[in-house]
């Protein structure tokens, strides 16, 4: 009898704790937001920093999709690199099997022909695999970039919120005391710096596409037209 008390006792603890936790978490998880109907008794006049606020998170959300698109972008126009790529190298054994030929002629000249054009084919992969290696580094500057403008959609979010806190306290809402001001404004202080850690890492990533597109641009200029390059014909 006793023990079966007891273990009740210990069951109901536990219950209660649970739901005290479960509590404290929505609790902090709702501390830097309003709820949207309570918006609904703010008279209009009294809405202008929320509406402001409102196109500000619009225009935030309209570059997330528009950083989605450029990452797709990117990784279309990586795919077709690397199909540049894979041709560039079966025409690479082409001209090696090109090279095997001309060597069984024992012909000075055939040989020598076979073997420029072996060197070209080369210079042509290397130029085409430096070119997907810049377009891998495009779409990681492109994730960047998607990535920061998620940051600044968090700012939006953030300063949206403070100002309907702000607009509900202006109206006396008695529902604001609950609320704390410092929450909101720690939520915007946190957003804002996470979109300079990633501007940060945008800079960086461009830094390294900028590398890469350079090492493709000087080994194009220097592989032979017709094998990928801008160069002079041998």
């Amino acid at each position: 009898m006793f023990q079966n008390k007891t273990k009740r006792h210990w069951v109901m603890g536990l219950a209660m704790g649970a739901s005290m936790v479960f509590l404290a978490g929505c609790g902090s998880s709702k501390a830097a937001r309003v709820d949207d109907a309570m918006m609904a008794r703010v008279p209009e006049d009294q809405l202008s920093e929320v509406r402001d606020a409102q196109l500000a998170r619009t225009k935030a959300a309209d570059n997330v999709t528009r950083a989605e698109v450029a990452v797709n972008d990117a990784e279309r126009a990586a795919e077709v690199a690397r199909r540049n790529g894979d041709a560039a190298k079966s025409r690479v054994s082409a001209e090696k099997a090109g090279v095997s030929a001309a060597a069984a002629t024992g012909q000075s000249t055939p040989i020598a022909q076979a073997r420029s054009k072996l060197q070209g084919a080369e210079a042509g992969l290397a130029t085409a695999e430096a070119q997907v290696t810049w377009h891998d580094r495009q779409i990681e500057t492109r994730k960047a970039e998607k990535d920061l403008r998620d940051a600044e959609l968090n700012v939006a979010d953030a300063q949206l919120n403070l100002a309907q806190f702000q607009a509900l306290q202006r109206t006396g809402d008695v529902r604001a005391k609950d609320m704390s001001e410092a929450n909101f404004m720690s939520a915007v202080a946190e957003s804002k710096r996470d979109v300079e850690n990633s501007r940060r890492r945008v800079d960086e990533q461009k830094r390294v596409e900028q590398d890469a597109r350079a090492q493709w641009e000087r080994l194009r200029s220097e592989t032979p037209q017709g094998y990928g390059g801008s160069g002079p014909v041998d």
